[in-house]
């Protein structure tokens, strides 16, 4: 199996090309954010999206 590395625009762009949208895709933090901010955006992201959180910290 063949990997290849590519940019988020290049992977979304081949998203569309194959007729697939993408639902949502938004950042949940960087290399500085804790792993307790990253998971409290995730949480936010996805029930802003429609998702129901079940066990929430």
């Amino acid at each position: 199996m063949k990997h290849i590395i590519q940019s988020l625009k290049e992977y979304f762009k081949s998203k569309e090309k194959k007729g697939r949208k993408l639902l949502f895709f938004e950042s949940v933090g960087d290399k500085n954010s804790s792993r307790e901010e990253m998971l409290k955006n995730l949480i936010a992201v996805l029930e802003k999206n429609g998702f129901k959180i079940k066990n929430k910290k």
